[in-house]
């Protein structure tokens, strides 16, 4: 199984789970076997536990440095947020399901359906998800954290943060079966918005901190 392989099931798991109460279940970009769904009795989610947000947990973001690249903006106004990528990536918006839209941002086009990303490129997914109870933040990172659990996938990281303009967000870091991968998980408005992440793993911080809302 390769890495973009393993965070499709993710995907295909995650958006069927969206047309239905919360449970277990998962996402993944859209294109390959689906995992087991984890049954209601399954196991308490993979390490680190423990609240998800909280005032004295979350990392206030600091006013951040000027980029390391050559910043262009891309500004989503039905969904509400801007995110700072480098000048020069291609953009591709794309429908994932019923309930699901997804940007991506790529280093090189070619990148779109590639099945490993180089570590001297990087391509960042940012997801819009519909998902029940909406403006639960912390129910949806509980959702997430189950689905990696049944994916096979291990939490390396877990960063509760506060992004520009007070937007509450977690971040972590995910071993999948083949590669490391970055996930930005956060609420706008009453959807979800996940931010994740291959390849250079430090252009993907930098780029996933720089998410911010909009006003409508």
């Amino acid at each position: 199984m390769n890495p973009t392989r393993s965070l499709l099931l993710l995907w295909i798991v995650l958006l069927s789970a969206c047309t239905a109460a919360p449970t277990t279940t998962t996402p993944v970009p859209a294109q390959t076997e689906v995992p087991a769904t984890p049954s209601d009795t399954a196991a308490a989610p993979t390490e680190p536990s423990g609240p998800v947000l909280s005032s004295e947990t979350a990392v206030p973001a600091p006013k951040l440095p000027a980029a390391s690249f050559e910043a262009q903006t891309y500004v989503n106004d039905t969904a509400g947020f801007a995110l700072d990528y480098p000048a020069g990536w291609t953009v591709n918006e794309v429908v994932v399901g019923e309930r699901g839209t997804q940007i991506q941002f790529l280093s090189a086009p070619e990148l779109a359906e590639a099945a490993t990303v180089p570590a001297d490129a990087a391509r960042v997914n940012a997801t819009i998800y519909q998902w029940d109870p909406k403006n639960d933040l912390e129910a949806y990172v509980e959702h997430w954290k189950s689905a990696w659990q049944a994916s096979g996938f291990t939490i390396l990281e877990e960063e509760p943060l506060v992004l520009e303009l007070g937007l509450p967000a977690i971040r972590f870091t995910v071993q999948t079966p083949e590669a490391q991968v970055v996930f930005l998980v956060t609420a706008l408005k009453d959807q979800y918005l996940v931010l994740s992440g291959e390849g250079n793993l430090e252009i993907v911080n930098e780029i996933v901190q720089r998410l911010r809302p909009i006003s409508q």
